[in-house]
């Protein structure tokens, strides 16, 4: 049977691919698992308030809530902070629902305080209810998936006040003086909350048009860069051919094609640097005993360093194993090393040290596409005692073609292929001056899965 293509370029038979709403999942897992302040306090206030409701109820009521709450509040945060892309509808749909019912499991204790009696108990219930409000309007701002859900919360709490208030009213006046204030409120609430989407939506607009703006001149400086390292390598290639059509003794045309070899070699490592910059390289991991490889990398480092610089090797402890392409893994670590020579010309010390790790920890290294490490990894980190980086150019130096050698000393691709190089590999590169001087450049990589039994080192010796 002959298949008609589609207009979009799939077959009319191929399925539609499906949809990933990692980008709706992604707002609010960033506004309800980041703030890790808010959700201490959160707690506190939640667990205070507990003990002295037990304490003016003189019931459990309020501590089994706390609790219940806690724990709910707790599972939820620590499931979405475990999420990874691609999130289809069944994952983003369970998102949604764990979201509700969190929220809800929330609200319980101050609508039932509200409808007390008791005057304090009523009073304690309005506090929890505009906490609610106060912690949509503030975390949830500009999330518009989530907003229903928060619209009917805040919508059934201003119901059950104004019942409340009304029942108890003890004239006809003051009634309709309640409900006005009631629904004065509610209105302007609600117009403040979608004041906020509406702003929200603004700033995620600007922020599109500014990384548009980033992309654009990534883009340009990096075709400027490849034009102009290109038209050198092919100038030297075009011009040692046309020489060799001039040249009759062969030694001088052995001369001229040696030279011309040599630019085509430096073209080629190039575009292979090109390729790890762009994580499109062709990777081929494999796990990777770390003392032995470090131990061969050893004696071709030490034939690239002068005299004057002492070289440090140390593989961590035995059976610490990555999974990495060993010949990119060989490359990037050369960068590291030779950046760190040129960082000293008048001579010093370089350590190569490797360290397991767990992740995520407060100082993590971070990925360009915003996404945490969590797991087992190896830490493979460049340490000198040169003049280290401004901090604010920490970043700006893994940028394409940025280099503060002299002109012809160097591509500008090296940091910017060993970032390609570990992102690609699910991990990451982190740069951070040391205090007692220097920098220190932090290659994270996975670690292969028979590393399990590989005692883990806290993330502090790495920065010893």
């Amino acid at each position: 049977m002959r298949v008609e293509p589609a207009h979009d370029g799939r077959t009319k038979d191929a399925p539609p691919p499906r949809r990933d709403f990692w980008p709706e999942a992604s707002e609010l897992i960033q506004a309800d698992t980041r703030a890790s302040l808010d959700i201490v306090v959160r707690w506190s206030v939640i667990t205070v308030g507990a003990l002295a409701l037990w304490y003016a109820m003189a019931a459990p009521l309020p501590l089994i809530w706390a609790m219940s709450y806690i724990v709910i509040d707790a599972s939820y945060v620590s499931i979405m902070r475990r999420w990874r892309p691609p999130v289809r509808l069944p994952g983003y749909m369970m998102i949604m629902a764990m979201n509700i019912v969190t929220s809800s499991a929330f609200a319980v204790m101050p609508y039932y305080l509200i409808t007390t009696d008791q005057l304090g108990l009523t009073f304690a219930g309005l506090c929890g209810f505009l906490g609610m409000c106060v912690h949509n309007l503030v975390r949830h701002r500009g999330l518009t998936h989530v907003a229903v859900w928060d619209v009917i919360l805040m919508g059934i709490g201003a119901a059950l006040v104004a019942w409340v208030f009304v029942r108890n009213a003890a004239s006809t006046g003051e009634a309709v003086l309640i409900l006005t204030g009631v629904v004065g409120l509610s209105v302007y609430f609600g117009v403040a909350y979608l004041g906020s989407l509406h702003i929200r939506g603004r700033l995620n607009k600007a922020e599109m048009i500014r990384a548009e703006a980033q992309k654009m001149e990534a883009v340009g400086r990096l075709t400027g860069g490849v034009a102009h390292d290109f038209n050198n390598i092919l100038t030297v290639i075009l011009g040692n051919l046309d020489l060799y059509e001039e040249l009759d003794h062969p030694g001088e045309r052995d001369s001229v094609v040696r030279e011309a070899q040599v630019a085509a070699n430096r073209a080629a490592t190039l575009t292979a640097q090109l390729l790890s910059f762009s994580g499109r390289a062709t990777l081929r991991p494999e796990p990777i005993e770390i003392a032995e490889f470090l131990d061969g990398m050893g004696t071709m480092y030490r034939r690239i360093l002068p005299a004057t610089i002492t070289l440090i090797m140390d593989a961590g402890p035995p059976g610490l194993t990555c999974r990495a392409d060993p010949n990119q893994l060989s490359t990037a670590l050369l960068n590291l090393v030779i950046n760190a020579r040129d960082a000293m010309p008048e001579g010093g010390h370089i350590s190569v040290t490797a360290r397991p790790r767990k992740l995520p920890y407060p100082q993590a290294p971070h990925r360009s596409d915003g996404r945490r490490l969590s797991g087992r990894f190896c830490a493979i980190a460049v340490r000198d005692n040169g003049p280290g980086i401004p901090e604010a150019r920490l970043e700006e130096v893994k940028a394409p073609f940025f280099t503060t050698k002299p002109l012809g000393k160097g591509s500008g691709l090296g940091l910017s292929m060993v970032v390609g190089f570990a992102e690609q590999t699910e991990g990451a590169l982190s740069l951070r001056n040391r205090p007692e001087g220097g920098l220190e450049a932090t290659l994270v990589l996975p670690q292969a899965d028979r590393d399990a039994t590989v005692p883990l080192t806290d993330a502090s010796d790495m920065a010893e």
